[in-house]
């Protein structure tokens, strides 16, 4: 099986993902391949999104707060071409300065059913988002281009995924194979690397919703999408599902505050009661956060993914 095409689903998800293993598979490579972590995360808790630590090459051996548990810790390069400036030199970049790739290209063709079946969901979805995207690939013209040379052009796939309804934590938790859940909108939510195992949010352009295509065409998320619906200012809102059928919820915690890294276990999760299809359940569930690794850094559930392929 080629790189850049993952099975995430019990029965079926077809054509999603290169970056299995760990981010996209754009143009241009940059630098060399992470084969071991010997950075240490710098956890924060306190958010300052003008100073968000980068989260290069925090690949883990086992799950650990703050790193990626991820099921290769070997990369081929790709993703953006440089370094943009908002970085701040000193392994923090600024969110606030971030360019954003131009455009708001409709797709009408968006489509995205979730269902219960029993004690099953069932996911079925052709990963078009239903919000405007930047115009991909990148133009020339765009201040995006300068930073990041993305090739790809976004392209419809054929996503079917059956997770657990209510889910059960495992006995021991789980390394991520690139593709770590797919949000509420049908889109895809990949884990925090890009292709050379650098932090993905910090150095890629993605568009005003925080999505760009791979290679394969598959339009995606390596954090939470603002363009998702999670207003008000209690709790998030449920945003995605994990491939261990745990929910993905935006930012907020309990109290309504934003929550860091360091608020949340080895896997980006917590447990507490909350609202889940309809009841209101203590369970675990995992949160977005503005730093690294921003969503899913291992499952703590038996994930529907399938074996990778040979990278």
């Amino acid at each position: 099986m080629p790189k850049g095409w993952c099975v995430v689903a019990i029965v079926a998800l077809v054509a999603v993902g290169a970056g299995c293993g760990g981010g996209d598979d754009d143009a241009a490579p940059v630098g060399g391949s992470a084969t071991t972590s010997t950075a240490v995360p710098v956890v924060v808790s306190v958010l300052d999104h003008a100073r968000l630590p980068v989260g290069d090459g925090l690949v883990a051996a086992s799950p650990t707060v703050g790193q990626i548990y991820a099921c290769t810790a070997h990369f081929g390069g790709g993703g953006a071409s440089t370094q943009g400036p908002w970085f701040n030199g000193d392994s923090t970049w600024d969110a606030t300065k971030k360019v954003a790739v131009e455009g708001d290209v409709q797709w009408d063709a968006a489509s995205v059913e979730v269902a219960l079946d029993g004690a099953t969901r069932v996911i079925e979805a052709n990963a078009l988002p239903h919000h405007g995207t930047g115009v991909f690939p990148i133009e020339p013209d765009s201040d995006a281009y300068q930073y990041d040379r993305n090739p790809n052009a976004i392209a419809a796939q054929t996503i079917r995924a059956e997770l657990p309804a209510v889910p059960e934590i495992a006995s021991t938790s789980s390394c991520v194979r690139g593709e770590v859940g797919i949000a509420l909108n049908g889109v895809p939510i990949f884990d925090g690397f890009d292709a050379g195992g650098r932090d993905a949010v910090a150095w890629e352009v993605q568009d005003s919703c925080h999505g760009h295509p791979q290679v394969s065409g598959v339009y995606h998320y390596h954090d939470v999408s603002p363009c998702l619906d999670d207003t008000g200012t209690a709790h998030s809102a449920l945003v995605g599902y994990a491939w261990d059928g745990f929910g993905i919820f935006g930012p907020r915690g309990e109290s309504g505050e934003e929550l860091a890294t360091a608020a949340l276990d080895e896997c980006h999760g917590h447990t507490h009661t909350i609202t889940w299809d309809g009841a209101e359940l203590e369970m675990y569930h995992y949160h977005a956060t503005a730093d690294f690794p921003y969503t899913v850094s291992c499952y703590r559930g038996t994930s529907a993914q399938d074996p990778p392929p040979d990278l």
